[in-house]
């Protein structure tokens, strides 16, 4: 389909370039998928020259790029030059939410768990490129903690480092030995920053602890009065596909308490992975309580 000019009334004008594009080999559809890369929660509406730098490309072309995206709703201008993202990502989540299989599988399974919910969040984790996203969440939004009442960063669409946090260890020692390989290869930096080690064998050490132990406990690093706890989500084949997180107060006695659920987290996270096999496969009943 032939890329259209940006029009005049919707756009300001600018100089025509002839600049080509970035050396790189990405396609124009890579290109595309990059502008929508740079929105992230401390990013949440992006600049022309912005775009152009990241891109490699002069203003005329960016725009052209922009204009394509807005043209499908994937953006919307909210301004000259500022770009938010636009209403067709909230089609799309809507779809999401209706095909994902892991995503309802943990929301039927999930939803019968209220009762270990007081004071506390639980939230299905999944791999996310290199990171985990949060996809969905019950229970509570807060904690509190000693009388005060602290909100959590953590919810549904939030992306967390793979090497940080209870949710994300807990898929990663579970990934494929050439995964955890690759990923040490490639980030060494970050993963010595996180504790799990300052060589390959204390992070091979680090992470046969935790599969060994089946869950996850850690302490948050923006706030420590917050404890994590996660089991890792399996397809019936024995591949993660994701975690079950659970958060709460960092108390000796709430600790004590969320150690004692682990053998719950772990079975309802085996149902979750019974039941995403069975939507994957075309089935709609919903698991027995």
């Amino acid at each position: 389909m032939p890329v259209r000019s940006p029009s005049p009334a919707a756009l300001p004008p600018i100089p025509t370039d002839a600049t080509p594009p970035p050396a790189t080999g990405e396609s124009a559809v890579g290109r595309l998928l990059t502008i929508l890369d740079l929105f992230t929660a401390d990013n949440l509406q992006i600049q022309v020259d912005e775009v152009a730098a990241r891109l490699g490309v002069g203003r005329s072309t960016c725009y052209r790029y922009l204009q394509e995206l807005s043209d499908r709703g994937l953006l919307a201008q909210r301004g000259k030059g500022r770009y938010s993202l636009g209403s067709r990502i909230v089609e799309l989540e809507r779809l999401l939410q209706q095909s994902d299989p892991l995503l309802n599988a943990g929301k039927s399974v999930m939803a019968g768990m209220a009762d270990i919910c007081d004071n506390r969040a639980l939230l299905l984790c999944t791999l996310y490129n290199d990171r985990v996203l949060c996809t969905h969440q019950v229970g509570s939004s807060h904690i509190i903690h000693e009388g005060e009442r602290m909100p959590l960063y953590r919810g549904r669409g939030s992306a967390f480092p793979l090497f940080q946090g209870a949710g994300s260890q807990a898929i990663l020692a579970n990934l494929a030995p050439h995964q955890i390989r690759a990923l040490y290869l490639a980030k060494q930096a970050e993963i010595a920053e996180s504790g799990l080690g300052q060589d390959w064998q204390e992070f091979r050490g680090a992470l046969a602890t935790i599969r060994k132990q089946g869950y996850v406990a850690t302490v948050g690093k923006r706030n420590p009065r917050i404890l994590a706890l996660a089991v890792p989500v399996r397809h019936v084949d024995g591949q993660v596909m994701g975690s079950l997180l659970l958060l709460t107060a960092h108390t000796e006695a709430e600790r004590a308490q969320a150690l004692a659920l682990v053998p719950r987290l772990q079975a309802e996270a085996a149902r979750i992975g019974e039941f995403e096999q069975r939507l994957s496969s075309g089935d709609t009943v919903p698991p027995a309580n």
